[in-house]
């Protein structure tokens, strides 16, 4: 009887081993799963853009869904599930509730990651902000491509326009059989723009597209239309219009603009930026708001790059807390 005692008490003992180390297993599996931000989509704020990144591919979170759920437990925004699973970064797409008006200055709740068509509750995170931007400018990347059979072929006449008609950039580009894409890329305050775009010769077909997205990355933000030859294309761009005049802690003017968390470090020639957490990636734009490049960051550091002529630049930052934009003197 005693070694039939022993053995149920070594049996009970495994099951709780078992237990814990389930537990402890899900726990870590979430914190693989880096946050890098939520916030309004920049063009409606009938949309919530939960961007993330997986550093376990061992877990893939099975056909995920995102939801936001308010402290009072009303769901403000679900995620419609469309993924297969969670690979490296992904964007995805919650769609605020019809009648819900979402809160443009601090949203006080919890987000919610459920896997198997939310058939089980994967991850949790309190939450505590605005999802309207922090930065001074944001990013958007004006871009002509082809989506037809045939070519698009020829030269074409571009501006940029403030919501007074100012011109802010223009230029021209040619398409060319080997080279169906344009882009060109800016730092914008938040406000109304509008892209034009006009063929300076005869159509040649094919399936032009004006677009406008926040970053070069499949799945960002975009407002498309598609391009007419005979006529003027005007697409106008209501950059975050919905957070223009929030206040709160991340709305504009406030969070992390200056150089309090973020170290900028010069030995030999070298211009490096260090952070207290991961940097994910790092945009800079010369004073004219132009686009000079985007880069990857090697987590806690960035190492400016040398070819930068002397000036200033905005660097925008991409953080797991958020976005930071440092200004820097080179």
């Amino acid at each position: 009887m005693k070694s039939i005692t022993i053995i149920k008490r070594i049996i009970t003992f495994q099951f709780l081993l078992l237990l814990f180390a389930g537990t402890a297993t899900c726990h870590e599996v979430c914190d693989s799963l880096d946050l890098i931000s939520v916030q309004y989509s920049p063009f409606t704020d009938t949309l919530i853009v939960v961007s993330v990144e997986n550093n376990n591919l061992n877990e893939i979170f099975d056909y995920p869904g995102f939801v936001l759920i308010t402290d009072n437990g009303d769901t403000l925004a679900k995620e419609t599930v469309n993924y297969f699973g969670i690979g490296q970064q992904s964007m995805h797409y919650l769609s605020v509730r019809p009648g819900v008006v979402a809160p443009l200055d601090e949203f006080n709740g919890v987000l919610q990651l459920h896997t198997g068509f939310y058939e089980e509750l994967a991850c949790e995170w309190q939450f505590n902000r605005s999802f309207c931007t922090a930065t001074d400018c944001d990013s958007i990347y004006l871009t002509f491509e082809n989506y037809g059979g045939a070519l698009v072929l020829g030269d074409f006449a571009w501006s940029l326009l403030d919501s007074n008609a100012n011109v802010i950039e223009s230029g021209t580009f040619t398409m060319e059989a080997q080279e169906q894409h344009w882009d060109k890329g800016f730092c914008l305050p938040k406000g109304s723009y509008s892209y034009t775009l006009m063929a300076l010769g005869q159509p040649s077909g094919g399936g032009p597209t004006m677009t406008v997205s926040t970053a070069p990355l499949y799945g960002a933000p975009v407002i498309q239309q598609y391009f007419n030859w005979n006529t003027g294309n005007v697409l106008d761009i209501p950059l975050y219009l919905h957070c223009k005049n929030a206040t709160g802690p991340n709305a504009i003017g406030s969070g992390p603009t200056d150089l309090s968390e973020i170290r900028v470090i010069r030995d030999g020639g070298r211009t490096m930026l260090q952070y207290n957490g991961s940097m994910s990636s790092v945009e800079i734009f010369g004073h004219d708001g132009r686009l000079v490049g985007t880069f990857s960051a090697n987590g806690s550091e960035f190492v400016v790059p040398s070819s930068l002529a002397n000036g200033v630049y905005l660097l925008r930052i991409e953080t797991v807390k958020g976005i930071f934009t440092v200004k820097l003197y080179i």
